[in-house]
């Protein structure tokens, strides 16, 4: 687990209407508080006024997931977006996920077998391999949300 550093955060936090590319009056307006309020919490010399947890919610919606990802990776936890529902109804998805969890696969293989012949990689591995787990990875996500709403559902009708 990597040591949680919150200048690292509160930073982040700061930065992140420059980072987005939006005014704080817009994001304070979408979040519904005060801009002054806002202006406040984000800055990390104001000891007397953090940013609470609804807020920071609120503004990870409006914004992006930076300081999320940050949080994550002190846990050693990685998140990716789901953009599939009811995956297990479609078979089309089905076939897709198989297709793309070989092509993960494959790419695994071809960077342990660069790690076998030379002990090195290249960017250009690490490239096709990052984008190929990381697909895994989100098709892989959806399913697992939806086997637990489904998990749910059997709980449901053996409980009725």
């Amino acid at each position: 687990m990597t040591i949680f550093n919150p200048t690292v955060l509160l930073d982040m936090l700061f930065r992140t209407p420059t980072r987005t590319g939006k005014t704080l009056r817009s994001i304070s307006d979408e979040i519904g508080v005060d801009e002054k309020y806002l202006s406040r919490q984000l800055n990390p010399f104001d000891t007397s006024a953090k940013m609470g947890i609804v807020d920071f919610i609120y503004m990870l919606s409006v914004t992006d997931l930076k300081p999320l990802d940050y949080i994550e990776s002190i846990f050693d936890r990685v998140a990716v977006p789901m953009k599939l529902k009811n995956v297990l109804k479609r078979e089309d998805w089905l076939k897709h996920i198989a297709k793309i969890s070989k092509e993960a696969g494959e790419a695994v293989s071809a960077l342990s077998g660069s790690l076998a012949n030379d002990g090195k990689l290249d960017a250009e591995e690490v490239k096709r391999c990052k984008k190929e787990t990381y697909e895994a990875l989100q098709v892989l996500a959806s399913l697992w949300k939806d086997l637990k709403q489904y998990e749910k559902t059997l709980k449901g009708q053996k409980n009725a």
